[in-house]
Formats: structure tokens, sequence, C-alpha cells
């Protein structure tokens, strides 16, 4: 049974080889195929040829793109790292320019000052000595007894200015004291003021209604008779005698 079918195969296998001249040599079917597939390998090579410029300068100019964007994107991003953004309120805007104000207010000042004294010559300070004849004038001080009386003074004089005329004038000298009267129906309580001289001491001034006068007393650092009393219209001059 084995032998019969080895000798089947060996007369299949010796038909198929007759069948053919040469098995291994190409047929008209094959060599059109090839003839196909060889053309269109030519014509893809070709356009593939073709289109490598274009595939090339389209590549150059992607690459160029994506170059500016990369570099458009680190130059914000740069600028966002060196400028921070900061949100101010408007309470802080205007503190910001009150104190810009001031400051430049401030500078301008300087400046100005510092123009003023480059072009300010400097003053000579002259010390003019009082002169003695006038030297008691200057240093008299004033008190308003009454809305008409008034007196002056200092440590050599006694000045009384009144309204009223001059009807008496005599002195104490127990009690070192000038008395001066003046008519005048006037109302006012009794006054007394004490005097910051080293020669008058005190001033009173008494009301006498009834009589139609009013009283000047002057109480003096000393007797009466080392002081002159000098009429001058409704001015009285009381001075101490060297």
């Amino acid at each position: 049974m084995k032998t019969l079918f080895l000798f089947v195969l060996t007369v299949i296998l010796a038909l198929n080889l007759n069948a053919r001249e040469n098995p291994f040599e190409p047929t008209d079917a094959f060599e059109d195929e090839v003839g196909k597939i060889v053309g269109m390998d030519e014509n893809a090579v070709r356009k593939s040829m073709e289109e490598t410029p274009y595939i090339k300068e389209m590549q150059e100019k992607m690459s160029n793109v994506s170059g500016q964007g990369e570099s458009k994107n680190k130059v914000e991003e740069n600028i966002n790292k060196t400028v921070p953004t900061t949100g101010y309120s408007k309470k802080e805007v205007d503190s910001l320019i009150q104190k810009t104000q001031k400051q430049t207010e401030q500078k301008a000042k300087e400046l100005v000052k510092k123009e003023v004294q480059k072009t300010t010559e400097p003053t000579q300070v002259v010390y003019v000595k009082p002169r003695a004849d006038v030297t008691d004038e200057e240093s008299l001080l004033t008190k308003n007894i009454l809305p008409y009386l008034k007196v002056e003074y200092n440590d050599n004089k006694f000045i009384i200015h009144s309204e009223h005329k001059v009807s008496k004038k005599f002195s104490v000298d127990k009690e070192n004291k000038i008395i001066i009267d003046y008519k005048g129906i006037v109302e006012f309580n009794t006054k007394k003021e004490n005097l910051e001289s080293q020669t008058f001491k005190k001033i009173a001034v008494g009301n006498h209604k009834k009589e139609g006068y009013y009283r000047i007393a002057i109480e003096l650092i000393d007797k009466p008779s080392k002081f002159e009393v000098d009429y001058k219209d409704d001015l009285i001059t009381i001075t101490k005698k060297n």
C-alpha cells in the first residue's frame, strides 16, 4: 500500500515537470506584473523627487515659525518675570500722589532757599548804644487806672495823664506820699495798684463824689522833698532829684 502511494506520487510529479519545459524560467504573466511594479516604483520615485524640494521648503518655514513662536513666548515669559503685575487701590494711589507732591514741593523749597542764600548779600549788624538821655522815656511802664486816667513810670520818673484839671497838690512826709486832687464828679470804687519800680511803690485812687473830686496818692521810696513835681496842661510829672 505504501509502495503504491509512492508510485502514484512519482507519476504526478513527472507529469507536472513535463507540463513546463523550465520551471525556473519566468512566464509572460510574471514579467507583465514585474513591469507594472517597476513602472509604479519609478513613478513614485520621480514624484517623490519632485516633491522633496517643496517639502524641504515647507519644513524650513515651519521651523522658522516655530522658532519665532518660541522666542516670542520666551520674551513674554521674561517680561512677566521681570515686571510683576501689582494692583493698587484708589486710596493707595491717592496716597502715592500726595507723597510725590510733598516730595516735589520740598525739593522746590530747598532749591529756592539755596538760590536765595546765593543771591542774598551778607547783612552787617550794627549795634547802636542807647542814648542816656532817652533811656528813661523808652523804658516807661504803663497802667490804665480808669478810662480817663493813665500813669507811666520807671525808677526815675512818674507821669500822670488825666482828662480833668488839678484842684490841689500836697505831700505827707510821714507816709512818703504825694497827693493830687482832680476836679470831677465820676463813678468808680477805690483802686490800688502796686508799681514795678524801685522809687515809686504804690498808687491809690479814691472817689470823693460828694465833694466833686477824686484823689490820687503816690507812695514813694523816700521823702517827698527829694522829688520835683511839674505841671503842664493835663500832664503831671514827678521826678526824683539827683
